[in-house]
């Protein structure tokens, strides 16, 4: 399985804010410091030395002080690239394009509804409390405060429940309203905004700056269609049950083109759909704390019935005896069910 990673200059950062505490040695600083900075970082080891930091600090608001630190152009090109784009439209569907360049984990997506924009990160990964609150916070701070500077109705989404003490993320946001408990994570503002023209464009520099992303792109190694439907497909079937018209969409292909490179790869679109369902439900109906009229929802099915069929074609039971004869199992070995 590929392994995910992301832009190493996001460690800067963490680096400038780790160094105010005592309980982080000068010596594990000055190692991290010695890393090149275009040298990429796996996704999964990123967020596991985030956690680390989180404890040795003791300070559960560190992603939120790191990405508030965070400064024009420190992630690199694609930030010169969205802030001479002419409208605000222009510099988020610039990222959503390019957002590899930020992480292969992340998946970024514009939506208007009912009269407001909703830019929401998704991430294919476990996403840590400090990870997401760095992530939200950055791009506050880059590509949010000044854009929407004359709006007084935005909107910050937060996946993960409000702290108990909430000041570090009234100072991060400023006038921004905080929205906990979201249904992900999210920057929601006046859908008029977004083909408002920005003061810092300039055409000929974002051109300049957009050939460049171009060939960074490129320089990232190539992915078949397959894995990347497989990608999208982790995060779509949670939005409801995707489809190969939709999928092409996002991979800005037209239908037939997806359809025909799959079919070259030995796969199809309802193949992987079915795929990413199986193992997303063999993983699930083992929770026992997971019903499965929830995990119907989360497959993208629209009846129970339709999962049984499914499931009992995948495994030859249904899914409620393969439950009991998976914790049965447990019971009798004396293994806990571990979390999925």
């Amino acid at each position: 399985m590929e392994q995910m990673s992301c832009n190493g200059r996001l460690v800067r950062p963490f680096l400038r804010v780790l160094s105010r505490y005592a309980q982080v040695s000068a010596h594990s600083l000055e190692e991290l410091r010695g890393r090149p900075v275009e040298d990429r970082v796996s996704v999964a080891d990123g967020h596991a030395s985030i956690q680390c930091w989180v404890r040795a600090t003791g300070d559960e608001d560190l992603g939120l002080k790191a990405g508030a630190s965070m400064c024009l152009g420190e992630s690199g090109a694609l930030d010169f690239a969205m802030q001479s784009a002419s409208t605000l439209r222009e510099g988020l569907e610039l990222a959503v394009r390019h957002s590899r360049l930020f992480s292969d984990a992340l998946e970024l997506t514009l939506e208007e509804s009912g009269g407001r924009a909703l830019f929401r990160f998704d991430n294919k990964l476990p996403w840590p409390r400090a990870a997401a609150d760095f992530t939200l916070s950055a791009w506050h701070v880059m590509h949010v405060r000044d854009q929407l500077a004359g709006s007084s109705d935005v909107a910050v989404w937060f996946a993960h429940s409000a702290p108990h003490d909430i000041a570090e993320y009234e100072r991060a946001f400023g006038h921004a309203t905080l929205k906990f408990d979201a249904p992900c994570y999210a920057f929601s503002f006046d859908a008029e905004l977004v083909d408002i023209p920005l003061v810092s464009g300039d055409r000929a520099l974002h051109i300049a700056h957009r050939e460049h992303l171009a060939f960074l792109q490129g320089q990232l190694s190539p992915r078949s269609v397959a894995a990347r439907v497989r990608e999208r497909l982790a995060v779509e079937l949670r939005r409801g049950r995707p489809t190969a018209s939709r999928m092409a969409k996002q991979l800005q292909i037209s239908r037939r083109t997806l359809v025909r490179q799959l079919t070259a790869q030995g796969t199809s679109f309802k193949l992987e759909l079915e795929e990413m369902r199986r193992q997303l439900a063999l993983s699930l109906v083992v929770k026992a704390d997971v019903s499965l009229a929830e995990i119907t929802a989360l497959l993208g099915y629209a009846q129970v019935q339709a999962f049984h069929r499914a499931f009992r074609r995948w495994t030859g039971q249904t899914p409620s005896q393969y439950r009991e004869s998976v914790l049965a199992a447990r019971r009798a070995s004396g293994t806990s069910s571990p979390d999925v």
